[in-house]
């Protein structure tokens, strides 16, 4: 008795995924290639898809959300917001991790599209809202990052910043701390545009003293941070408070001791960052109700963007004790 043809079934004997095959029959993008290969399968089987099972696709309630990793604090928090959102509204979202890779978030919007989603939530990555192929999709919502061309849900990046340098550098000069000099230190995987920030905030604040930037790899890389030599009488501003938890593990290493001749700073504020010894100095975002507001609009069709809000926490690591 022969198999009988699903689209599961075509999926596994081209080698193509299921998500392929379904746009095929939905009328989404299909490479030429693979519309060939699945023209063939679905003539020699007599293949005729279920209409019911059609119908129901037609009417999806479907939100993709795509980031380049999940397993980070604040895109869990974004999550959060957004499934909260979502649950209220009966939607289902499907998750997909890119690992940073770009071409990977192309397809995976290409597939939620394929899928009838009622539009996807990105958050983005180096270069997600430089991608032409983004400018033809008008149900995309992009959080962390400011554009003209898509609906973005972005964090107030310069004010906060800002606001960061200054309170930092303003509180270790009146309490007369001997700053030699001052670093930023990111994962430049991230959004670039973050980086020119805070190079162009410390230069403005303290022209006088000398500065670096310095990128990692990958930051969840725990050897990474062995090429990290802290300096005494230096300032670290971390782009995430996961990085500037390392630094105080490699402060420890080389006996530097943080408020009295080391001094770190993070943004986003961890749900821990303020009982680490000593307590981290750190930028709130309200990475919850970003997420919560995306899913929201997309139901609305309300592509307008929007900015956050931010929150300056100062602690004893910027502290000269």
């Amino acid at each position: 008795m022969s198999k009988k043809m699903t689209m599961a079934e075509i999926s596994r004997q081209l080698g193509i995924s299921t998500m392929t095959v379904s746009r095929y029959f939905n009328g989404g993008y299909v490479s030429e290639e693979n519309r060939l290969k699945i023209d063939a399968i679905v003539k020699e089987s007599h293949y005729t898809p279920n209409i019911f099972a059609r119908s129901i696709r037609s009417q999806s309630n479907i939100i993709g959300f795509i980031a380049p990793r999940i397993e980070s604090y604040t895109t869990s928090l974004v999550i959060k917001g957004a499934l909260a959102a979502a649950n209220e509204s009966q939607v289902r979202m499907l998750f997909h991790a890119t690992g940073f890779n770009h071409e990977s978030e192309c397809q995976a919007v290409r597939e939620f599209n394929g899928l009838n989603a009622l539009g996807t939530i990105i958050i983005a990555s180096k270069h997600s809202v430089e991608e032409t192929f983004y400018r033809t999709l008008d149900n995309v919502v992009f959080i962390g990052k400011n554009t003209p061309h898509h609906c973005c849900l972005y964090y107030p990046d310069h004010a906060a910043i800002k606001a960061l340098v200054s309170h930092t550098i303003t509180q270790l000069k009146q309490q007369q701390a001997p700053l030699a000099a001052v670093h930023y230190i990111y994962d430049e995987r991230m959004l670039s545009s973050r980086t020119k920030l805070m190079q162009a905030t410390i230069t403005d604040t303290v022209p006088e003293l000398n500065l670096s930037l310095q990128a990692l790899a990958n930051s969840e890389d725990k050897a990474g941070y062995q090429a990290v030599q802290l300096q005494p009488n230096h300032v670290y501003f971390c782009a995430t408070d996961n990085i500037a938890i390392r630094l105080y593990r490699r402060a420890k290493e080389q006996q530097l001791k943080i408020g009295h001749n080391v001094w770190i700073v993070g943004m986003g504020d961890y749900d821990y960052s303020d009982l680490l010894v000593p307590s981290l100095t750190t930028v709130a975002f309200n990475y919850y109700q970003v997420g919560y507001q995306a899913v929201k609009k997309l139901l609305k069709r309300d592509f307008s963007s929007v900015e956050g809000t931010f929150d300056i926490k100062m602690r004893e690591s910027s502290r000269f004790l």
